[in-house]
């Protein structure tokens, strides 16, 4: 029988709150497909959906427990009779919130996926919406940049950062990443950094002295965003994605006068959702073709994660899953390793 992670009410415990149920299988109606997920990543919006902290729920659940996961891979398997624009062996990533992706299989509305290219790495493939597409919206969309500029970023071990990275490596732009004080600069989620440093070294070297800093990536906001504010160069760009050290709304950060008279910088805030919306859903299925082709090319490698093979019937397949929520949900591990569930 199709499995799923559910729960039944938020918890700021996530793995108190989430367990695993079985469900019957179920048949398409006219305009949905059945589809059987192939890969789904732990990822902070799953974590605050359980917790009660983002405003968009899940729109699936089982005996009125919500099904947890927001992204993933999954191939089609059957389609209802008026279905035209996916068929049986497509590959699809989710092209709405709250599809339930942490579970075996599921019927759901065609036009809720986007499909993509067949794919091998299909762990890779379940990061296309929530890392890889921002990760390339945020060196696209957020500043004109140019061979030989640079990006500083913290969060450095991030999945994202990873792949900004990459991205920034095929225009021919330089990244900096940040770390905290206590992390190892020679992991190897880093070693594709131009530059690596701790944040208490940002201050104690000349490293980054003449070098073109045009964009600042900050997904951890209050003390360590305005410390990487003070390293961008004059008229750069300021780009916020995340709350990492936590907070919430009421959060702050400081600013310097001299950030926004003298040095002119620009600060902005993003949203992967506002970018995906931005572009029509053809654009989505050729952009997501052109990413695949770099990652079956070996242009755009996988970052530095951990897989967890979903076997709910092994003893002990439960309490694993509950281990890697943990991890996840531990604020102390803030730029540990991404889980991504394998089914």
């Amino acid at each position: 029988m199709p499995s799923a992670l559910v729960f039944a009410k938020p918890d700021g415990k996530v793995s108190k709150a989430i367990h695993i149920v079985e469900y019957p299988a179920a048949r398409p109606n006219s305009d949905e497909v059945l589809v059987e997920w192939l890969a789904a990543p732990i990822s902070p919006i799953d974590l605050m959906v359980v917790v009660g902290r983002y405003p968009v729920k899940s729109k699936y659940s089982v005996n009125e427990e919500a099904i947890a996961g927001f992204d993933g891979v999954a191939r089609v398997l059957t389609c209802g009779d008026q279905v035209e624009s996916l068929k049986p062996g497509d590959f699809v990533v989710p092209n709405a919130l709250g599809l339930g992706t942490w579970r075996t299989s599921a019927v759901l509305n065609a036009k809720d996926l986007l499909r993509i290219p067949t794919v091998t790495d299909v762990v890779m493939a379940a990061l296309l919406k929530g890392a890889i597409l921002p990760a390339y919206f945020l060196i696209e969309d957020m500043r004109t940049l140019r061979p030989g500029d640079w990006i500083i970023q913290n969060a450095g071990t991030g999945v994202i950062s990873q792949l900004v990275v990459q991205f920034a490596h095929l225009r021919g732009v330089k990244v900096i990443s940040v770390v905290r004080d206590r992390q190892d600069v020679h992991l190897p989620a880093l070693q594709n950094a131009d530059i690596v440093l701790r944040e208490p070294e940002l201050a104690a070297t000349d490293v980054l002295h003449g070098k073109r800093i045009v964009l600042g990536l900050d997904s951890v906001f209050g003390a360590a965003a305005a410390k990487l504010a003070n390293y961008i160069s004059n008229h750069g760009t300021f780009v916020n994605y995340g709350q990492l050290s936590g907070g919430g709304p009421s959060a702050s950060m400081t600013l310097d006068h001299r950030l926004l008279f003298f040095d002119r910088l620009t600060f902005r805030s993003f949203r992967g959702t506002e970018q995906t919306a931005s572009r029509s859903k053809e654009e989505l299925e050729d952009l997501c073709a052109w990413l695949t082709h770099l990652i079956d090319g070996g242009m755009l490698t996988r970052p530095e994660i951990d897989v967890l093979e979903w076997a709910p019937q092994v003893e002990g397949g439960e309490r694993r899953v509950h281990d890697a929520l943990d991890r996840a949900q531990d604020s102390a591990a803030v730029g540990s390793r991404k889980t991504v569930l394998k089914f």
